[in-house]
C-alpha cells in the first residue's frame, strides 16, 4: 500500500511561475523560428497582382508556393512562379503547357502541342479570352499565331490562363528550369 504522507525533510512543491514562463518563452521562440524557416525555405505565400491566371487564381487571392520541386515533378498543367526573363525583379505566375521535346505552335489562338489542339486534351482548368477580336496574323504578332517551336531540354513552354492580359512564352520563349522559383502548392 502506498503512503501519501510526506517523508521527513521533504518540502511541498509549489508552482514555480518563473520556470513556467521560461518554458513558455523557449517554446514560443522555437515555434517562431521553425515556422519562419518553413516560410523562408519551404513554402511561401504569394498574392497575384494581376488577372493573368483568372479565374483559377484571381487577383488578390493568397496562394502558397512550394520551393521544393524537381524537374521530374513538374507536369503539364502545373502552375509555377518564375522570374520574368526580360524584366529584372518581376515574377510571373504561369501554367506549364509544354515540356522538353514538345513541338509547340499556335494557330488562331489555339495551342497545338505535338500537333494536338489543347481543347482535345483533358485539362482541369479553363482558358479565358477577354477580347472578341479575331486572331492577329503571324506577321503582326506571335501571340495568336506562332510557328513550330521545339522546347529544349530542361525548358518549359508556359502560358497564362487569361491569355489576352499577360506575358508568357509567346512573348519571351520557353522558360529554363533554373528561372522557376516555385510550384503552386
Amino acid at each position: 500500500m502506498l503512503s501519501l504522507k510526506k517523508e521527513f525533510g521533504e518540502k511541498e512543491k509549489k508552482f514555480d511561475r518563473k520556470k513556467f514562463l521560461q518554458i513558455v518563452l523557449i517554446s514560443v521562440t522555437i515555434g517562431f523560428l521553425f515556422s519562419s524557416a518553413i516560410r523562408i525555405w519551404f513554402i511561401f505565400p504569394f498574392v497575384p497582382e494581376t488577372e493573368e491566371m483568372s479565374p483559377a487564381y484571381p487577383k488578390g487571392k493568397r496562394i502558397y508556393i512550394s520551393r521544393f520541386f524537381r524537374d521530374s515533378s513538374l507536369f503539364l498543367g502545373d502552375v509555377i512562379l518564375t522570374e520574368h526573363p526580360t524584366q529584372k525583379g518581376k515574377v510571373v505566375l504561369v501554367r506549364i503547357m509544354g515540356k522538353s521535346g514538345d513541338q509547340m505552335s499556335i494557330k488562331d489562338k489555339v495551342l497545338l502541342r505535338n500537333g494536338i489542339p489543347e481543347n482535345q486534351e483533358k485539362f482541369s482548368f479553363s482558358l479565358q479570352f477577354k477580347d472578341a477580336r479575331p486572331a492577329f496574323s503571324q506577321h503582326d504578332s506571335n501571340r495568336d499565331n506562332l510557328s513550330n517551336l521545339t522546347v529544349e531540354d530542361r525548358n518549359y513552354f508556359v502560358l497564362c490562363d487569361n491569355r489576352d492580359d499577360c506575358l508568357d512564352s509567346r512573348d519571351f520563349g520557353p522558360i529554363p528550369f533554373e528561372k522557376i522559383l516555385g510550384k503552386v502548392f
